[in-house]
């Protein structure tokens, strides 16, 4: 057998997958690391006929090229490819997301993370014996914030219910967590991926709470002990000039927004997770649930995780001095951060007046764009009035 790995050009090639494959875990890799090349070979172990791992580099390294074609042969059931040139994290994990549109289950894997060999597989065995729930954990996951192995317990509750609005009001937008690395229906995914594709902004945990949301929709979370366990690893982060930088680097640089947009990321998530529920992109049917889901998400996300943000009279200040010369963008936040609006913050009501503050907002930090390409505040307006169309 050949093994060598492809090199790729075209980012809608891939290298067929065996019928016989049920769980597809999904390796999106930049690294070359020790800690790599132990993640990659520590899956030596658990692929297997029914299990595939789907590796997608975006290394640009020809000894990593050479490494990965070793492991094949060791293991043929892990199947490789490298992108001529670095496509991006985003774009790295929609392609795999692609390659295994075919495969019942999927699991995501960092390149920096580790896993037990049985935290997939148990996980998967549950899924699979349990055809109402749409994402499992077995065993414990873990988060290492410092790098010196002070790990804390972040093991998800289990979220299940008869309607979406019973599942989602369980959730907890939050919390410090991990359950993109859970191991789910692929087909629970479908409609969380396909907003994500369509947005032209990202969010801070968009991608999380996109994925957790699209599966409480259609399904139960199920959270049980087990041998197994996972441990995920964002220390790094404080050796790339810190988290926050880090953030706007991954987030929002190259979609043309300048840095201080951060402190209205978490805006940005809970009106995109409200339109995702509410607009035609959702996984919920039923018109009542899709508005109750929205609402109660915008609202939870809005007072939970965005206004704490100016809860001091210099994060005011700091706001005020920013919208100085920008008069709409003013009037909203003096709307929406105060009395009487976060008493009770209306979503399906008022959402059309929220967005618009918020597209004002992104006018004030968008940049220039080169000739015949349009502003990012027109591009979120489109995309708001294209998932929105005969759904508000």
């Amino acid at each position: 057998m050949n093994n060598e790995i492809p090199v790729l050009a075209d980012k809608s090639q891939f290298i067929p997958i065996s019928s016989s494959v049920k769980l597809a875990i999904l390796l999106p890799t930049v690294r070359w690391t020790p800690m790599t090349q132990s993640v990659i070979a520590s899956l030596i172990g658990v692929a297997n006929e029914e299990i595939a791992v789907l590796i997608a580099d975006n290394s640009e390294n020809e000894e990593k090229r050479v490494f990965l074609q070793k492991i094949r042969d060791i293991n043929p059931h892990i199947l490789a490819v490298a992108h001529e040139k670095n496509i991006g994290a985003i774009a790295n994990i929609l392609y795999l997301f692609d390659w295994c549109k075919k495969i019942p289950f999927c699991a995501l894997i960092a390149d920096d993370d580790w896993m037990s060999p049985t935290y997939y597989t148990d996980a998967f065995q549950l899924l699979r014996n349990n055809p109402s729930i749409t994402c499992a954990e077995v065993g414990n996951t873990f988060v290492d914030m410092s790098s010196n192995g002070n790990f804390q317990n972040i093991s998800q509750v289990t979220m299940q219910g008869q309607t979406p609005i019973e599942r989602i009001r369980q959730w907890n937008g939050t919390l410090l967590r991990v359950t993109m690395y859970n191991t789910s229906l692929r087909s629970s995914l479908e409609n969380a991926m396909l907003f994500y594709r369509t947005t032209p902004i990202n969010g801070y945990m968009l991608a999380e709470d996109l994925w957790e949301l699209s599966r409480l929709s259609l399904g139960g979370f199920v959270s049980e002990r087990g041998a197994g366990c996972f441990v995920h690893y964002p220390a790094h982060e404080a050796h790339t000039g810190g988290s926050t930088e880090r953030l706007y680097n991954l987030l929002y640089k190259e979609a043309g927004l300048q840095f201080s947009f951060i402190y209205f990321s978490a805006l940005s998530t809970a009106i995109q997770c409200a339109i995702f529920l509410m607009g035609n992109l959702s996984p919920i049917v039923e018109p009542k649930q899709k508005k109750m889901c929205g609402q109660h998400v915008f609202r939870h996300i809005f007072l939970d995780s965005f206004l704490p943000l100016f809860s001091s009279d210099y994060s005011r200040d700091m706001i005020t001095t920013l919208f100085a010369a920008h008069p709409e963008a003013m009037a909203g936040f003096l709307k929406f951060t105060q009395p009487p609006f976060i008493n009770n913050p209306v979503f399906d009501y008022d959402g059309y007046e929220i967005i618009e503050w918020f597209i004002e907002i992104i006018k004030v930090f968008e940049t220039q764009l080169p000739t015949n390409e349009s502003l990012l505040s027109e591009q979120f307006s489109f995309f708001v009035d294209k998932i929105m169309d005969k759904a508000w």
